[in-house]
């Protein structure tokens, strides 16, 4: 089911390596791109539109929070991951540019609907229109 056609970047090495998520955000119509560290990250967001951030909290160059001040301002929303024993939590970080620390984390069912939800409403705010001809026009 192909919903949105919005760019998303996830960084961490384990995005990588765990490709479910991937295959998920890609059957939702995202397209995905991966940076390992803070500096591709930063690399990869300079030169490329991107609307989701999806991003570890430990990354090999630093901490994942360190991305926000990035984030913040921009038209992006973005989550951290919060591993725990054998699964993660997912913390809002940025909601459209603004800020969100402090809200609840979501557990990995919450975030799938979360990411589900995203997906439509970027698909209905950024609809393609191709201007269709009209008759006897030339």
């Amino acid at each position: 089911m192909t919903l949105c056609g919005s760019e998303v970047l996830l960084v961490g090495d384990s995005f990588q390596t765990a490709g479910s998520l991937a295959a998920q955000l890609r059957r939702w119509g995202f397209r995905c791109r991966f940076a390992h560290t803070i500096r591709a990250a930063r690399r990869l967001l300079r030169v490329a539109r991107v609307d989701v951030v999806l991003s570890d909290t430990h990354l090999s160059d630093g901490s994942g929070f360190n991305l926000l001040a990035l984030l913040t301002g921009c038209p992006i929303t973005a989550f951290l991951c919060l591993p725990v024993e054998t699964s993660c939590f997912w913390l809002p970080a940025v909601d459209a540019g603004k800020e969100c620390l402090g809200l609840p984390a979501l557990r990995p069912s919450e975030f799938s609907s979360a990411l589900e939800e995203m997906a439509r409403s970027l698909s209905a705010a950024t609809p393609v229109n191709f201007p269709m001809p009209t008759k006897g026009a030339a």
